[in-house]
């Protein structure tokens, strides 16, 4: 069935996914923010198509490409946000005039941003909407230039939680014809948050290779160079306290291992057996960052381990590794993530007890 989405952002995985949505016959409207302007101008210029190369040979024609929200969200039946965490609050401010009941809004991934959604609609009267929230993008794709993406893996499921988790079986039916890959339930957009691997495969290696990204500026292969052995010892107990921080909160999580093994349909028995073995992340050539200030820290550490940190106390799990590589990632950059990322306040539970957030949450 033939519906109308809007994607917004306009990066490699929001341009990946307007375009392979467009080319499966969806009408597809790709917003991006007023700042970002070049972008849709690009894409304009190509009449508004996005070329996919690589895993995936398609290309798809857009409706339309704008920086305007008031026309990106009229009569949007899903809307796709695809977008750094950071924006997730500038962009949902910017769009809540617009809202229109029963849309359904999907943050790819979500990294707690429904929390902060549903809060911002709560303070300003908004509508009824559904939100969910993914632990991941569908693809492992960069941008060659505006509207031409290089896709090179394509991960055979999503997990996808909502807020309330009783609303997943609405979500999942207005889903199940639109998603591009085969999509599974999470318990609720807490677990969503809390299955995103990124915080378990990108800090640790970050603060790990300081020297190298310094020195090499990003000459190596980030999955497979880059998470030796040890690397991955500190990365598996970062996932031990993530999972014994979700299962305090009655969320049953699969170990990052078990995920990236089936995601990837991988073998090995530790994560740095696994990762060295994924085509999809070590055979394209050196891809590491060129600096300490990359997103796998600037992003990942305030809005994926900050939060599981402040879960932890609410919850009385200690978390004393993801602490230590919070730290240290503050240290090297001089930033203070633990208050720029999502604190209890900004996320609407702050005051709730263990047993309060796991209602709030069902």
């Amino acid at each position: 069935m033939k519906r109308k989405v809007t994607v917004l952002g306009a990066g490699n995985g929001a341009q990946t996914l307007a375009g392979d949505l467009a080319s499966r016959g969806h009408e597809v409207t790709l917003y991006e923010h007023p700042d970002f302007a070049d972008k849709i101008r690009d894409i304009n210029l190509k009449g508004n198509k996005i070329l996919l190369t690589n895993t995936l040979e398609k290309e798809g024609q857009l409706a339309q490409a704008t920086t305007d929200i008031a026309v990106a969200m009229k009569g949007a039946e899903i809307i796709f946000f695809v977008a750094p965490t950071f924006a997730q609050t500038p962009i949902f401010k910017l769009a809540v005039p617009y809202f229109e009941a029963g849309q359904t809004l999907v943050i790819i991934p979500g990294n707690f941003g429904s929390f902060a959604l549903r809060k911002i609609l709560r303070e300003s009267n908004g509508p009824d909407i559904y939100i969910a929230e993914t632990d991941t993008l569908p693809y492992a794709c960069r941008l060659i230039e505006n509207g031409k993406i290089n896709v090179w893996g394509i991960k055979q499921y999503v997990r996808i939680g909502t807020l309330p988790g009783k609303d997943y079986p609405v979500v999942e039916k207005i889903l199940r014809d639109v998603f591009p890959v085969e999509i599974r339930e999470l318990p609720n957009s807490m677990a969503a948050g809390l299955a995103n691997t990124n915080m378990v495969v990108h800090c640790a290696t970050m603060i790990m290779n300081a020297g190298r990204i310094e020195s090499e500026k990003g000459n190596f292969r980030f999955y497979t160079d880059g998470m030796s052995p040890s690397v991955c010892k500190v990365q598996e107990a970062i996932d031990r306290e993530r999972m014994a921080v979700a299962e305090s909160l009655g969320i049953p999580l699969i170990s990052a291992l078990d995920g990236l093994k089936t995601m990837y349909n991988l073998q090995g028995e530790t994560l740095h057996e696994a990762l060295a073995e994924n085509p999809a992340y070590g055979a394209h050539g050196p891809d590491a960052p060129k600096t300490m200030t990359h997103r796998y820290l600037s992003e990942d550490i305030p809005y994926l381990l900050v939060p599981v940190s402040m879960l932890g106390r609410i919850t009385n799990v200690p978390t004393p590794v993801t602490d230590s590589i919070i730290l240290l990632s503050e240290t090297v950059n001089d930033a203070k993530y633990s208050d720029v990322g999502w604190n209890a306040e900004q996320l609407g539970i702050q005051g709730m007890s263990r047993n309060e957030l796991i209602e709030f949450i069902r």
